[in-house]
């Protein structure tokens, strides 16, 4: 209801003198009735006042009537650190639960015999380089012919492929932590011989989200960005979250479908854990509710 329309409907519950019509206006009210007209004023705002609290108390009703939902604290990143070359480990820096930085030395790889296959090859290229020159020389003093340097010139280019063999699995043996994260799993120790793709370490990043099932109705409103309070079940603290991603598809049996919010990360926080998630739905939305 609008100002005016109280204003005159006050109007009649003062029940003003049959002098007062409809086409006067509010000044002249003010000049002929200033104590009535300041009651008016109270009534209006106690009006209005008072059907904002309505709305608000219906509106805190409505978002009671929206029950938790089971959420899943995850790494975004996970990995199964693996080796690349076999050899025996030489030292392996964290344990389960230490935190590492990216670019940090995980494990540590006994790299002898692939830095003498390194300075072998090395060597060879050398070898390989000077002959390449001297042919040069003597293709211009007419000593030797065209396919002596072309094939010098092959087997330089050839060395020089294995060489760089060679410097890839040197720096194979030391294997840095692609991003900063945590160990969850040692799944070897140091001194034991293994075999390259062996398993090594379990990581996970720092960088974490929730997963949380909810009724596959609510895409009617849930949308990305959508803001959401998550309550950590195993340390009771309060997270705030936002809409990332929504699922590709709704299972047809429960009816629902899984949403990823993003969350601001806490020292306490780690994979695993299960939370409670509420979300807040638009007015229209929560007051159908």
């Amino acid at each position: 209801m609008s100002e005016r329309r109280l204003s005159w409907a006050a109007l009649l519950l003062f029940r003003l003198p049959e002098k007062v019509t409809s086409r006067m206006n509010i000044r002249d009210v003010r000049h002929r009735y200033p104590q009535k007209l300041r009651c008016l004023v109270m009534l209006s705002c106690a009006t209005l006042l008072m059907s904002k609290v309505q709305a608000s108390e219906a509106m805190n009703e409505a978002q009671a009537t929206l029950e938790p939902q089971r959420a899943v604290i995850e790494a975004t990143d996970r990995a199964t650190i693996s080796s690349e070359v076999s050899g025996r480990i030489e030292s392996m820096t964290f344990r389960e639960g230490d935190a590492f930085t990216k670019g940090q030395t995980l494990v540590k790889m006994d790299c002898g015999q692939y830095v003498a296959e390194r300075d072998r090859v090395g060597a060879r290229l050398a070898s390989a380089r000077r002959k390449l020159e001297n042919n040069q020389r003597l293709l211009e003093l007419r000593s030797v012919g065209q396919l002596e340097v072309d094939l010098s010139r092959l087997s330089v280019n050839e060395n020089a492929a294995e060489y760089q063999i060679a410097r890839t699995n040197v720096n194979r043996c030391a294997i840095k932590a692609p991003y900063a994260g945590r160990v969850v799993e040692r799944k070897a120790n140091v001194g034991q011989s293994v075999q390259a793709q062996a398993e090594l370490l379990a990581i996970v990043g720092q960088t974490l989200e929730a997963r949380v099932i909810v009724p596959a109705d609510w895409l009617s409103w849930l949308k990305p960005g959508r803001q959401a309070q998550l309550t950590i079940e195993e340390t009771g603290e309060n997270v705030s979250a936002k809409v990332t991603r929504i699922g590709a598809s709704v299972d047809p049996v429960s009816h629902t479908i899984p949403i990823w919010v993003d969350i601001k990360v806490t020292p306490s926080l780690r994979p695993g854990m299960t939370a409670s998630a509420v979300f807040t739905p638009p007015i229209d939305v929560a007051q159908e509710q």
